[in-house]
């Protein structure tokens, strides 16, 4: 997606059922059906067609005004998917109620087992402020840091969550909380 971006494309559909995994275990995005080039400006403003309500940005869904920083939130929602194995997005809600509850600023619980960073870098692609998203070469240069623990958790990190975090689809009311505290650190 750095590559996409820095070339001047948005993807508009960026979910884990568009990403091809090989043998090698290289990612190749695929389904470029809703792909746009942005010309002189930043966004582009669809004309309508459907759309994957719930990997789409907030300013998207109400303005129909896509942007990197759109494909951005899309790419903290397929973050999830990578650490929920064989759940959904907001399995639990219907189109509408995800959209409401988004406006409202709820945003989804840390998967379980997902490391404490893994997650910040998640609601930091869902920040509701499209320009306060970071880009893509900044999530690149997160993910690639050797620090970057993806697969361990340590004590602090464990004590970090609510029984009811570590449960898929915990109420409403913890993610929204989880995400209130992520947000101060």
């Amino acid at each position: 997606m750095a590559y996409l971006s820095g070339k001047g494309f948005i993807h508009r559909d960026l979910a884990a059922r568009n990403i091809l995994v090989s043998h090698e275990e290289m990612c190749k995005i695929a389904d470029f059906g809703m792909s746009r080039a942005l010309q002189d400006t930043d966004y582009y403003v669809s004309r309508g067609g459907k759309i994957p309500v719930k990997w789409t940005a907030p300013e998207a869904l109400h303005y129909k005004k896509y942007s990197t920083a759109s494909d951005v939130w899309s790419f903290g929602i397929v973050m999830y998917e990578i650490w929920s194995p064989a759940a959904r997005p907001y399995n639990w809600m219907t189109n509408n109620e995800v959209y409401q509850n988004i406006q409202s600023g709820y945003r989804l619980p840390p998967p379980p087992g997902c490391p404490r960073a893994v997650y910040q870098t998640m609601i930091s692609c869902w920040n509701p402020e499209p320009e306060s998203r970071p880009t893509f070469p900044d999530i690149q240069t997160v993910l690639q840091r050797p620090d970057f623990k993806l697969l361990t958790w340590t004590a602090e990190d464990v004590a970090a969550y609510t029984e009811e975090a570590r449960t898929l689809g915990a109420p409403l009311e913890a993610g929204e909380e989880l995400y209130t505290e992520m947000q101060k650190t």
